[in-house]
C-alpha cells in the first residue's frame, strides 16, 4: 500500500482529472479524502500499487496543469491515513417484489 498525497488548485475538473489517472489503471480506491486547505487543496489517496504504477502516476498527476505538489510514501499503518475514519455500511438490499405486485404495477 502506498500512501499518496496531492496538492493542488481547485479548478473545474482537476479533482477528477486526478481520480481518473487511478480508475484508467482499473486500481481501487480504498481510501480517499479531499481537503481544502488556504489557497489550495489537497487529495489523500491510499492505493495498492507496484514501483512502475507508482511512477506512472506522479507522472501523469504533475502533467495535469492546476496540480502544485505530489507526494508519495508507505503509510506505517491504515490509521496514519484514515485516522478514525469507518467505512460506510452499504444500504439495505432492497426487498424482493412478488410477481403478483409486479404484474400489478405493470398493469
Amino acid at each position: 500500500m502506498q500512501v499518496f498525497h496531492i496538492r493542488y488548485r481547485n479548478t473545474q475538473g482537476t479533482l477528477m482529472r486526478i481520480l481518473n489517472a487511478v480508475s484508467r489503471r482499473g486500481l481501487d480506491l480504498p481510501y480517499v479524502q479531499a481537503d481544502a486547505l488556504e489557497h489550495t487543496h489537497n487529495v489523500t489517496l491510499l492505493l495498492d500499487v507496484n514501483p512502475k504504477q507508482t511512477g506512472q502516476l506522479c507522472r501523469d498527476w504533475h502533467a495535469i496543469v492546476d496540480v502544485t505538489d505530489v507526494r508519495a510514501g508507505a503509510p506505517e499503518d491504515i490509521t496514519q491515513v484514515a485516522g478514525d475514519w469507518t467505512a460506510t455500511p452499504h444500504p439495505p438490499s432492497s426487498a424482493a417484489i412478488s410477481n403478483r405486485a409486479t404484474r400489478a404495477a405493470m398493469a
